[in-house]
């Protein structure tokens, strides 16, 4: 793990969780809201029915919404919604795995929806071409994993003088990271 500023300061009342897809922001999410409201899952307010995006000034006006409590932790990597609301965190956690632990892990994820067929956003569900089709969260994962850390780098960038707390952590497991940020 390593922090980008001190890690002093009061609790994290309202936390934003970035990464690429499985690298374990949902389970930092769960984890850090266990006895609160659910998690804001970007995911859930950004795809609607057959994995189409909702309108972006919708979307960004649900993202609002969810943040109009005093407390909340959101999952996510929406570039339009970590502009206009990441500066609003206390504490803006950037889980950035090696590949060779993220990738297999959203491979079993990734599986296991499609066997079991779980229903996600939008209601929908994975099939075998979102599985492994040119739509694959599996190969998007891929495609995107270079652009997403240059976005997570600037974001730091940018914050880095606003008095939000800022991590990346690395390291394998984020239930070790959970202690870590005092709620």
């Amino acid at each position: 793990m390593s922090e980008e500023n001190p890690s002093g300061g009061p609790p994290a009342g309202k936390v934003w969780i970035v990464g690429g897809p499985g690298c374990g922001k949902s389970t930092l999410a769960g984890l850090l809201t266990r006895s609160e409201a659910p998690p804001v899952c970007l995911d859930a307010l950004f795809w609607g029915p057959g994995w189409t995006p909702v309108p972006e000034e919708a979307f960004l006006a649900e993202v609002g919404k969810a943040l109009e409590g005093e407390r909340w932790v959101v999952d996510g990597q929406f570039p339009a919604a970590v502009a206009a609301y990441a500066h609003t965190a206390d504490c803006v956690v950037w889980v950035d795995p090696p590949l060779r632990l993220a990738f297999p892990r959203l491979l079993r994820r990734t599986l296991r929806r499609w066997i079991r067929r779980e229903k996600l956003w939008g209601g929908t569900r994975e099939t075998l071409w979102t599985v492994v089709g040119p739509r694959s969260i599996l190969w998007y994962a891929l495609k995107v994993r270079a652009e997403q850390q240059r976005a997570n780098q600037e974001l730091f960038a940018r914050l880095a003088k606003s008095g939000v707390r800022l991590i990346r952590f690395r390291d394998g497991d984020v239930r070790d990271l959970v202690g870590r940020i005092p709620r």
